[in-house]
């Protein structure tokens, strides 16, 4: 069943629509009734609506913009604009948007009926998803897949790439030209054994699939590494950062929407492509990103330069020593990182392991510290790293190493998300700055912080997602908070406050004001 929201400035219009929903109350579900773009915008689009029915001309946020911001945030929705006014301009921004259907009023049940049946064949069509592992794999694999396979993961670990290899890489049908390039690694936020293999082969297919949609015009390589699907992609023309962000984060919405698995995207700095460039560098930022994943939270699309800003202080990673178990580490899987050392000592506490026990003991602690990020914080508020082997090395039953483990474990997790948290908190602030600066602009929108500030929308998005707020939210209650202030002057008329705080028009800003405190603006003012 898809989820509706209607939006229309007439009552009787939304009555109207609500009643042809209920008609077809198998396939839809009618979420919300809203008057105007701008209470659409703030309550019915957290709701995450799979369609969206809106007239055009509304009050305060018109229906186009309403379209054009609900995309930022679910870039799936479905959209139908039913309107009595015709013009030649909307219909062409409509058709730009992605609108499904246009239709004029007055509305007709046979005539919604038509474009509620075809958003459904397109929401279907996302949907699809064919559950034969076999078939699939016979479409997605072959021999020379799969050597491209294994040279891309060459690729990736080579500090100077050899001639030969290069001359190899062309004849394997790999041509790394383009002007501009990026690496972005696809990890599903799942544990690993809460993701089946067949559905993790599914999930693989259709993250290709999407590629090849959604990249369509764009040289892009993808390869399996470290149960992640990573891809390539190259380009002579300038990548626009929005505009790959825009189109990653589709593809982790139709994932969503076809497999069931939430996903999030890595994407490393995006780089002018010449002979000095190091594949194994830009991979690891690509992958060094996902870590940050921790501290927002899942289904994002993080940039490499979203986050280096805030992270000089940050160590390297061991990559060559019980790699999972640092992979574990740095991703904040805590449970899967205690449940693969409890395995490992459970293996090692045996005769055939005697004479190197103590050797893989010290490799385990050395991988646990290094994948720690802010190690002098470990030996500050922990333990010295003489200590930590003390502990370990002292505890004399196997039980007790792995509560020695766990607990080490449980530190590092700890400040890994500690310090990744001090980066998250002051682009927060730098969001809430912003904000508070420019509120009286009655223009400024997502973009700007984006662009200001030098974040991704996503990254943005995802911030105020993790603190529970969104970017319109804000901007109310800056809005709002001086409004308060404003109206405590009582020569201060109606129409002027709401310019000085980003209204051009004051019947907008007092319908703002009694939504987000239950009384007009008049009725407070009469309060005090």
């Amino acid at each position: 069943m898809y989820k509706v929201i209607i939006v229309d400035d007439e009552p009787n219009v939304r009555k109207r629509l609500e009643a042809i929903l209920e008609t077809k109350k198998h396939d839809f579900e009618v979420l919300g009734l809203f008057e105007n773009g701008y209470d659409a915008l703030e309550t019915g689009i957290p709701l995450e609506p799979d369609l969206i029915i809106t007239d055009i001309k509304m009050p305060f946020i018109d229906g186009l913009e309403l379209i054009r911001r609900a995309k930022i945030e679910l870039p799936l929705v479905q959209t139908i604009i039913v309107t009595g006014f015709d013009s030649f301009d909307f219909a062409k921004q409509a058709i730009d948007l992605g609108v499904i259907g246009y239709i004029s009023k007055p509305v007709t049940g046979d005539e919604i009926g038509m474009v509620l049946s075809k958003a459904k064949e397109k929401m279907d069509k996302n949907l699809l998803v064919n559950k034969n592992i076999h078939e699939l794999q016979a479409q997605n694999e072959s021999a020379l897949k799969a050597v491209q396979d294994n040279d891309l993961n060459k690729l990736i670990t080579l500090k100077k790439i050899p001639d030969n290899f290069k001359a190899k890489l062309v004849t394997d049908g790999i041509a790394l030209e383009g002007q501009n390039l990026f690496f972005a690694i696809f990890d599903s936020d799942q544990e690993a054994e809460e993701l089946s293999f067949e559905d993790s082969e599914i999930v693989s297919f259709y993250v290709d699939q999407f590629l090849k949609e959604i990249f369509k015009g764009y040289k892009f390589y993808t390869f399996e590494n470290d149960l992640n699907k990573s891809v390539l992609v190259l380009s002579n023309a300038p990548f626009i950062k929005d505009d790959i962000q825009r189109r990653l984060s589709l593809i982790a919405a139709k994932i969503r929407k076809a497999c069931g698995y939430s996903l999030s995207v890595g994407v490393s700095d995006i780089i002018k492509n010449d002979t000095a460039i190091s594949y194994r560098k830009l991979y690891r930022h690509a992958k060094w990103t996902l870590e940050y994943r921790v501290v927002v939270g899942p289904n994002v699309v993080l940039f490499y330069n979203d986050l280096v800003k805030k992270a000089s202080n940050i160590g390297k990673v061991d990559d060559n020593e019980y790699k999972q178990i640092s992979y574990s580490l740095l991703y904040g899987k805590s449970r899967e990182s205690k449940k693969q050392i409890g395995h490992l000592i459970d293996t090692i506490s045996s005769i055939e392991y005697k004479e190197n026990y103590f050797l893989i003991l010290n490799n385990l602690i050395d991988t646990i510290i290094k994948s720690c990020i802010a190690i002098d914080e470990l030996y500050a508020i922990y333990h010295s790293y003489i200590d930590i082997v003390n502990l370990i090395y002292g505890s004399k039953q196997t039980e007790a190493i792995k509560v020695s483990f766990n607990s080490l474990i449980d530190e590092v997790i700890k400040i890994n998300q500690k310090v990744r948290s001090g980066g998250i908190e002051d682009a927060y602030s730098h969001i809430a700055h912003f904000i508070l600066k420019n509120y009286a602009n009655p223009d400024i929108s997502l973009s700007d912080v984006a662009k200001e500030l030098d974040y991704s929308v996503s990254y943005i998005s995802a911030i105020l997602k993790k603190k529970d707020t969104s970017f319109t939210k804000m901007l109310t209650e800056a809005r709002m908070t001086k409004a308060k202030e404003l109206l405590a002057d009582p020569g201060n008329k109606m129409a002027t406050i709401a310019d000085q705080i980003g209204y051009e028009d004051p019947f907008y800003f007092s319908h703002c004001f009694k939504k987000h405190f239950g009384l007009s603006p008049m009725e407070y003012r009469k309060s005090l």
